[in-house]
């Protein structure tokens, strides 16, 4: 029995020693990195290199030592070093410049890579090599290879399989070590439109990226070139943060600012530019039949940023209608042709209408006056009382008027109004409706501008509008500076933007070209 025992014990420790040795064996394997060598012979000869250096703002990250834009300069020297005088190279980078479309020397490349700096230009990593082998196909050399140096960002990165077995392609990684970054994500005003010698408040989007939150990141806002410290904002990992910068505008015209934060070492999205244009007034035009409503110039008169003009209705100046952002026309009998002509136009090229009809209007000329608008039409004057149970706070009209939605907002009874025709696709949007759901004042959309219809006349006698201040104040004030145009807040740098601007031009004016300078582009 004790030789028997003694006989699996040994069986047993050999195989354990086996298996140890197995293990080291293949630990020294799998360190030492082996491989298949393809059945190639070594490519002889000169030889065309083309090395990319991803220079984006992401390699401004920090590397173990250094920031990456340099980490990646130091491997381009590298591999420029590690070929012949003989061979010839292309330096490229996101600018895509002219000096870097052509082959150089191993001279001019490597002072080509100390000139390299980071620029606001991305470009698809596709779209790099693509280049690359075009610059490639032009050399006379038989063995090319190209280098791409880069983070390679998720964005950017859209690699596919390269077909392409005349061209080696090198891909060199390098990875920045996890770092805190937080940047101004965006702003805006609370107020549509902004007015002199009024306090606005310029609402900030900080974003921290990291894991680590981020606590008292100064803020600071540069107005008119001049600095104004805003205090400290601490934002959590990964989450964003809002803060309210409140501006006093002195003057008119335009200004430019700059928002910007403290935050190291990625500073590039530390800074935010924006402008804003304070008009010195908003033009009002009130067209009526006989005098002036008193209760319009009641409401326009009483703030100075507006200026209301009145025009009777058998003498109106059409030419001065691109000068408005708000026409009204106030109880007209009739409408006429040529009115209806001009009012189109304007609307078009982003006018605001407001249609108070005459109770005893000429419908057929009303008619003729909607029809081009593609709204609603009056019908038949109905004098019978009714009561507007409905505002429409989602539209910009009514949006952000009323800090508590009361129910029992005191709205407007009607002793009269048109009953309306009802057509398809005419894009209605009611502001006011009457119990029954049937429309006391609407809003269309047309192009650049929009035209509201009133279903009852202005005048006291048939509607008591104009005695719910809480409502016709507002509703003056919102149109009037109420756009539909959708601009953009922000444009992204490097990419194809396309910039509108209004412009009128004269028989006497001079055309004066703006030059955008790279990285924007005009088309």
């Amino acid at each position: 029995v004790k030789e028997e025992t003694s006989a699996r014990r040994k069986v047993r420790n050999l195989l354990v020693l086996l298996s140890r040795l197995f293990a080291i064996a293949m630990l020294v394997f799998a360190f030492a990195q082996p491989f298949i060598p393809q059945d190639t012979e070594v490519q002889k000869g000169d030889k065309s290199v083309s090395v990319f250096i991803d220079n984006s703002f992401s390699m401004n990250a920090l590397s173990e030592d250094v920031p990456l834009i340099e980490k990646a300069k130091q491997r381009a020297r590298e591999v420029v070093n590690a070929y012949s005088v003989e061979d010839r190279f292309q330096i490229l980078t996101n600018d895509f410049e002219g000096r870097h479309q052509r082959m150089v020397s191993q001279e001019d490349a490597l002072a080509l890579i100390d000139e390299i700096e980071v620029s606001p230009s991305v470009k698809e990593i596709s779209k790099v090599v693509t280049r690359q082998k075009q610059i490639l196909a032009t050399a006379k050399a038989d063995n090319k290879e190209t280098y791409v140096i880069s983070d390679f960002q998720k964005n950017v990165t859209d690699l596919e399989a390269n077909d392409d077995t005349t061209v080696l392609v090198h891909l060199v990684p390098l990875q920045s070590v996890q770092q805190q970054n937080v940047s101004i994500d965006s702003c805006w005003f609370e107020a549509p439109v902004q007015m002199i010698n009024q306090t606005n408040r310029l609402i900030v989007k900080i974003t921290n990226h990291s894991d680590e939150a981020n606590e008292d990141v100064p803020l600071t806002l540069k107005l008119d070139n001049q600095v104004k410290p805003i205090g400290n904002i601490s934002v959590k990992a990964n989450e964003t943060s809002y803060d309210t910068v409140n501006i006093t505008i002195l003057r008119t015209g335009w200004h430019e600012a700059e928002l910007s934060i403290s935050d190291f070492p990625i500073n590039f999205d530390d800074a935010y530019f924006f402008s804003f244009n304070v008009a010195p007034e908003i033009k009002v035009l009130s067209i009526n039949d006989g005098k002036a409503d008193k209760f319009i110039n009641a409401v326009y008169g009483g703030n100075p940023y507006f200026k209301l003009d009145n025009q009777n209705s058998t003498n109106v100046t059409y030419s001065t209608f691109s000068t408005y952002k708000l026409i009204i026309l106030n109880n007209l009998k009739s409408i006429s042709s040529g009115l209806t002509q001009e009012l189109s136009q304007y609307v078009k090229d982003g006018g605001n209408l407001i249609v108070f009809p005459n109770a005893g209007a000429n419908l057929t000329a009303y008619q003729s006056f909607l029809t081009p608008f593609n709204t609603n039409q009056f019908v038949t004057f109905e004098a019978k009382e009714r009561a507007v149970s409905e505002i429409n706070t989602n539209d910009f009209v009514f949006k952000d008027v009323y800090e508590n939605a009361r129910k029992d907002i005191k709205l407007p009874t009607t002793q009269g109004n048109f009953k309306q025709k009802r057509t398809s696709n005419t894009g209605e949007e009611a502001l006011l409706k009457y119990r029954d759901g049937s429309s006391f004042f609407s809003k269309y959309k047309r192009e650049k501008g929009s035209i509201y219809l009133c279903a009852a006349p202005l005048d006291a006698k048939y509607s008591t509008l104009v005695q719910n201040a809480e409502i016709f104040v507002p509703m003056l004030y919102k149109i009037a500076i109420s756009t539909n145009k959708s601009a953009k807040i922000a444009y992204t740098i490097g990419r194809d933007n396309l910039l509108e601007a209004d412009n009128t031009v004269s028989n006497t004016a001079t055309l004066e070209f703006i030059k955008i300078e790279p990285p924007f582009s005009t088309h």
